[in-house]
């Protein structure tokens, strides 16, 4: 797949190289407003000079292209997601889908209008860690999950724009977690509580630091702690998670996932396919293999449910909801905490 990239930020470069040797992808223009970060990352990559462009629309004109990626900052998403398929290209675009739900569905309205796939790029999805807490749970060995207690701590050296954003932390990173309570437990969220805080040492001007609950229909309970200047110890990227459910609970922390069988206890750690029998029953799952992981995941995913003509597991008709989560929380964050219907609050965003 012949894809142009838009966009040479924080990730920019990074992606560019994972576009450039995917194997299912090639590089055929990068595109970007800054000429020092074209001839960076194009002399990095040894992307041919007249393959970087300034102007997106140029790029498209001068190349046979299938699809972009979006990698410019998220209040542009909208705009350059939009160029590019109404010029008939397939989007990858990077988390958050946008900025707000109404300009998320615009784009979700003009892939369906032009016949283009747009996809978002949760690429913690796509890891062993996550893809090996989704099989337990589908296979139904947590039973019913009534519980999930979600704790997220990091302290990234950032600088530029997320430093400056209203809620870093919820918009930016706790995406791939809300996207996790979707995607990966299966579960769906009616209501949204959250409040929001800094401590003195915060170098953020907004909010780095959360207690988000959520609810959903059938009365499952979510709680999710976070922060981006915490103090150590730290989580990793995924967080640490423990989910209870009917049969059994599961604990996913730094890639070692647990499952604590609550009756059968016999037949879970005799039988139980794929587990490793620890001490007080007790069992351990190696992580699942994965043939291409997190960005090349993404990648596979996105190139593959094209070739396949179905809709890629993170498309835009499902991610919207996952972007709907983060927004709903920070709607919270601004009433000190008071309830979101979440719902009501997806069907009142579209039209905004």
């Amino acid at each position: 797949m012949r894809v142009i990239q838009v966009g040479l930020g924080f990730w920019g470069a990074d992606w560019a190289n994972v576009i450039a040797t995917s194997g299912q992808t090639e590089l055929v223009a990068l595109v970007d407003i800054s000429d020092e970060s074209l001839r960076v990352v194009g002399d990095a990559i040894g992307l041919a000079p007249e393959k970087r462009f300034t102007d997106f629309a140029e790029a498209i004109a001068a190349t046979d292209a299938d699809a972009a990626l979006v990698v410019v900052p998220p209040h542009v998403h909208e705009a350059i997601a939009l160029q590019a398929l109404e010029a008939g290209l397939h989007v990858m675009v990077e988390k958050p889908f946008t900025t707000t739900i109404a300009g998320s569905q615009r784009l979700i309205d003009a892939a369906e209008r032009h016949d283009r796939t747009i996809m978002v790029t949760q690429s913690f999805r796509f890891r062993r860690g996550p893809r090996t807490v989704k099989r337990l749970i589908e296979e139904g060995a947590l039973g019913t999950i009534e519980q999930v207690y979600g704790r997220f701590f990091k302290d990234p050296a950032f600088t530029g724009f997320r430093l400056e954003m209203d809620e870093p932390l919820i918009v930016d990173m706790s995406i791939h977690h809300f996207d996790y309570i979707r995607g990966i437990f299966g579960l769906e969220p009616t209501q949204v509580r959250a409040r929001s805080f800094n401590p003195s040492w915060s170098r953020f001007a907004g909010n780095a630091s959360a207690n988000v609950q959520f609810t959903t229909a059938d009365g499952a309970e979510i709680s999710y702690v976070g922060s981006w200047h915490a103090r150590r110890p730290h989580t990793s990227w995924d967080g640490t998670w423990e989910i209870h459910g009917t049969d059994a609970s599961l604990s996913w922390d730094h890639n070692t996932v647990l499952l604590y069988p609550h009756s059968n206890v016999i037949g879970e750690t005799v039988f139980r396919r794929r587990a490793l029998e620890r001490p007080g029953d007790v069992l351990e799952f190696p992580l699942d293999p994965l043939e291409r992981e997190e960005r090349w995941g993404t990648i596979n995913e996105f190139v593959t449910a094209i070739a396949e003509g179905r809709a890629p597991e993170t498309h835009g008709g499902d991610n919207i909801r996952s972007l709907g989560l983060v927004l709903a929380a920070v709607e919270s964050t601004k009433n000190d905490g008071a309830p979101v219907d979440f719902e009501q609050f997806l069907r009142e965003g579209v039209t905004s």
